[in-house]
C-alpha cells in the first residue's frame, strides 16, 4: 500500500495490518512522539504523519497493527493501558489482549 491508502485505510478501520517496508516508509516521513520497548511485543509508538495522530504495535501474532487515534492524549492513554496490561503479564496474570479492537 502506498502512504495515502494506509491512510485511508486507517479512517476506515480501527485496525490496520501494515507490512515491514510499509511501516518503515510511514516512519520515515513522520514525526516519532514516543517509542517505547514492551519487552514483550517490540516497540509500541506514537507517532504523527502530517496533522494525523498514530500507535503502532505488535500484536501477538508478529502482525504490525496501525491505529489513527484522535489526539495526543488518547494516543499516550492507549499506549499507557498497553504497558500497564504488559506489566501485568510479567506478573502471571494470563490475561491476553485483543489487539484488532
Amino acid at each position: 500500500m502506498s502512504i495515502k491508502e494506509i491512510i485511508t485505510a486507517t479512517n476506515e478501520n480501527p485496525v490496520v495490518i501494515l507490512q515491514k517496508d510499509e511501516l518503515d516508509i510511514l516512519l520515515a516521513c513522520s514525526t516519532i512522539i514516543k517509542e517505547v520497548d514492551t519487552c514483550l511485543a517490540d516497540f509500541i509508538r506514537i507517532f504523527k504523519y502530517n496533522n494525523d495522530i498514530f500507535v503502532q504495535e505488535i500484536s501477538d501474532k508478529n502482525e504490525i497493527l496501525l491505529r489513527k487515534m484522535n489526539s495526543i492524549e488518547d494516543a499516550d492513554k492507549f499506549v499507557k493501558e498497553r504497558l500497564d496490561f504488559y506489566d501485568r503479564k510479567w506478573d502471571g496474570c494470563g490475561c491476553k489482549i485483543n489487539y484488532y479492537e
